[in-house]
């Protein structure tokens, strides 16, 4: 039995380092080559319906949570259905052209495919409702979408922009309700 433990002992040795690196490249080629763009500041991409932000949250001063209904209780913070926009626009600016195409897809029960702009790695796990618990404001990692006509994202979303913001959450979130700061644990992200 000794000389194959020594064996399986040399062959983990030798094939430990070829799995590490298969697996970061993996990561590598899935999180940066497949999708550059898509997690670059200025990404701003054209969505199949206008909607402006800074008029809805900004001059309306509707609250995110109103539209973006899972922001307080689950990891995502949603993206409207058609139901929640028409809860307003059955009344109000009915003769837009954006609002004629909602009423079109409210009418054929059809959703608005809306092109995400801030995305992380499918390997990271973010929970919205965890940092709004802990008084986190959206325009920490969004922006100030309240000032923009067409949101963009204008931070970087990495993993070195969350382990700043967790280390000293008071540089990032001004008038944070609490000093706690967030986990440098591995496995709270990466699950």
């Amino acid at each position: 039995m000794g000389p194959f433990w020594a064996h399986l002992d040399h062959a983990i040795k030798v094939r430990l380092p070829i799995v590490i690196g298969v697996v970061l490249l993996a990561v590598l080629f899935t999180g940066i080559v497949t999708d550059p763009v898509r997690r670059a500041i200025g990404y701003e991409p054209t969505q199949p319906i206008d909607f402006s932000h800074q008029q809805h949250a900004g001059d309306l001063r509707i609250d995110c949570r109103y539209c973006h209904t899972g922001v307080e209780t689950s990891r995502d913070a949603g993206i409207p259905a058609v139901s929640i926009c028409m809860n307003c626009h059955s009344v109000a600016a009915i003769d837009s052209p954006g609002v004629a195409q909602l009423r079109l897809l409210y009418e054929q029960n059809k959703p608005i495919v809306w092109k995400r702009i801030h995305r992380l790695p499918d390997f990271v796990y973010f929970s919205h409702s965890s940092h709004i618990q802990a008084g986190v404001d959206c325009a920490v990692c969004h922006g100030d979408v309240a000032q923009m006509d067409v949101v963009r994202q204008v931070h970087p979303l990495t993993m070195r922009s969350c382990l700043d913001c967790h280390r000293n959450p008071h540089d990032f979130a001004v008038g944070l309700a609490t000093d706690l700061k967030g986990s440098e644990t591995c496995t709270t992200c990466h699950r």
